[in-house]
């Protein structure tokens, strides 16, 4: 328990959050109070609108210094022309603003989205790209199978069998929704941030080995929310709807998204595939549309304490372009890290939920016929 208070106090969220604490309430109690300082000039300053006004923004300005956590700088210097890459959730949120950033240094860039989302996403970074021809999309709904696959059939008939990918980014997500099931039958999350995402790699697998792509999948620091691991088991208690919890299914769902990530690399890195699995930050998207906490109390604080959307996006590129990234491993703020849930790091549960993922994945799909 004590490592796990340690690893969130190591979240730039939560040193900015303290520092903001400290600056706004500790640090200006402790100086009025000060004997060394006459009160005189205490009361000058208090009474400074200027002073005040200065030291405000000045607080402001480090706090979001802090909270932007590690950037991948060397993107800049970066030429990706002749390189694909793959984003699902591209409609919006940290996989939109990869998409954009991949689509401005020349990449071609195929984004998925759900049909409602899509054209206008399309758009959207055809503005920004060095080449829009280079910009393509197909109606994919993660939350559904068939969705997947209709989807995956038209890219490979419009971009071709054996198209390259440089890179596929697994980015769609959903987080500590109300209770409710896929078209499918999936418990939401799980199903919408695991199996979607293993479908989807799976029927792009011929590809991604002929091409010896990346597969970056993204995970969040809440795999530690629930120090369990991954089994058919803890999964069945979020299918349930009387011992359901949405953070607790959350936080399995993203540590099934390392299980995967794990297995990935230990199944195809002998033939060039590579996979990562990262946290992307406390990010201000529509990811925590279900949180009412942060709509209503943090709302105010978000602008300060969580990353922008470009700030957000920082690990899913280093992952996806950089050079100095190892297969199989763990990412936050552009940097390797270790694993704040020790069930997460288990290879055993890694293969065993992979074989599971296979199973109930299959028996949904004979279900169409």
């Amino acid at each position: 328990m004590v490592n796990l208070v340690l690893y969130f106090l190591g979240q730039p969220e939560t040193k900015a959050l303290l520092t903001l604490f400290v600056s706004i309430i500790i640090l200006p109690l402790s100086a009025f109070s000060a004997p060394l300082v006459p009160h005189f000039i205490w009361v000058f300053l208090r009474s400074s609108y200027l002073f005040l006004g200065i030291y405000f923004v000045g607080v402001c300005c480090l706090v979001r210094w802090i909270a932007r956590g590690g950037q991948y700088d060397a993107l800049k210097t970066k030429d990706l022309s002749g390189k694909t890459y793959l984003v699902t959730g591209s409609a919006g949120g940290i996989g939109k603003q990869t998409a954009l950033e991949l689509s401005k240094l020349g990449a071609k860039v195929v984004l998925f989205a759900r049909p409602s989302n899509l054209q206008q996403t399309i758009s959207d970074v055809k503005k920004v790209a060095r080449d829009a021809k280079l910009v393509s999309g197909y109606p994919i709904d993660l939350a559904d199978l068939r969705s997947i696959k209709t989807g995956i059939e038209q890219y490979k008939k419009s971009e071709g069998e054996d198209a390259p990918i440089t890179a596929l980014i697994n980015n769609a997500g959903v987080m500590a929704c109300p209770y409710s099931t896929t078209k499918d039958g999936f418990e939401t999350q799980m199903g919408t941030n695991h199996f979607g995402h293993f479908y989807l790699t799976q029927l792009l697998l011929p590809q991604l080995i002929k091409s010896k792509s990346r597969i970056v999948n993204v995970s969040s620091l809440a795999h530690a929310m629930w120090q369990v691991p991954c089994t058919s088991d803890t999964y069945a208690k979020q299918l349930n709807k009387q011992t359901y919890t949405p953070w607790n299914a959350y936080a399995l769902s993203k540590t099934a998204n390392i299980y995967f990530t794990q297995e990935l690399h230990r199944r195809f890195h002998t033939q060039g595939v590579t996979a990562y699995v990262l946290h992307p930050g406390g990010v201000d998207t529509g990811l925590q549309r279900h949180v009412a906490l942060s709509q209503v109390f943090f709302a105010p604080l978000r602008m300060l304490l969580f990353k922008t959307q470009l700030e957000g996006a920082q690990t899913n590129l280093f992952c996806a372009v950089s050079d100095d990234v190892v297969s199989g491993k763990y990412y936050s703020d552009c940097r390797e890290t270790e694993l704040a849930n020790p069930h997460a790091n288990n290879s055993e549960q890694a293969r065993e939920w992979w074989e599971y993922s296979e199973k109930i994945v299959a028996e949904k799909i004979k279900q169409w016929d």
